[in-house]
């Protein structure tokens, strides 16, 4: 395993997730200090989040390429794909539901992350959507799956995909709450299971985030 290049890749990781907060904060704060026209909240987020997913694709793409990857890249669409994705579907809706169930049983209040959405949600109702719906699933997936998992070696060894994006499951999860937590983390780190092996499966991280943006597109409006 060549540490240099592990440590370097790690450190563009944890830079990029910086950047992806900044962003959002930048695209947020204006319509929470006051109303902001419709126009000018697409314009924000479209400059914004559209160079960082620019930025970040190009990044992916180069690391694709260095890596010589056999298994990653653009895949055609099969039937044994469409089974893949359907057991995916069911298995966020079960994750969703078992959330669901443990709040009503005060197993564990709402998830923070969950509940700051809402928050923001009614101060900056646009930006939230745009960012929920739209900027956040190609970001954090080619952030988690994309990026992370391609900092370490030999992706196209079944053994090394697993290793990673269990790691990248773990760290998608304390990024949207925390260890004091447990239950909250154990469903967001199943959600980034879910996104993970669908990429790790397929290798088409196109899947990963058609099904992230239905995921959050749920979340918000269910």
């Amino acid at each position: 395993m060549n540490f240099k290049r592990f440590l370097g890749r790690g450190l563009i990781v944890a830079a990029i997730f910086f950047a992806y907060q900044l962003i959002t904060a930048i695209v947020l704060v204006p319509s929470m200090i006051g109303p902001q026209s419709t126009l000018f909240n697409a314009l924000l987020f479209t400059v914004a989040f559209g160079g960082l997913i620019w930025f970040v694709s190009i990044v992916y793409q180069r690391w694709l390429q260095a890596d010589q990857s056999q298994h990653f890249g653009i895949r055609r669409f099969t039937r044994r794909t469409a089974w893949i994705l359907l057991a995916a579907v069911g298995a966020l809706i079960a994750l969703q539901w078992l959330s669901t169930l443990m709040i009503q049983w005060h197993w564990t209040p709402e998830a923070e992350n969950q509940t700051d959405l809402i928050a923001l949600m009614r101060q900056a109702p646009l930006p939230m959507v745009l960012i929920t719906v739209v900027g956040a699933p190609p970001v954090e997936e080619l952030t988690f799956r994309g990026l992370l998992m391609h900092s370490f070696p030999h992706q196209d060894q079944p053994r090394w995909r697993w290793l990673s994006g269990a790691i990248g499951a773990l760290l998608f999860g304390l990024a949207h709450t925390g260890f004091t937590d447990p239950l909250n983390l154990l469903i967001y780190t199943g959600l980034g299971a879910v996104f993970t092996a669908v990429y790790a499966v397929t290798g088409d991280l196109r899947y990963s985030i058609g099904l992230h943006f239905l995921n959050n597109l749920a979340a918000l409006f269910l």
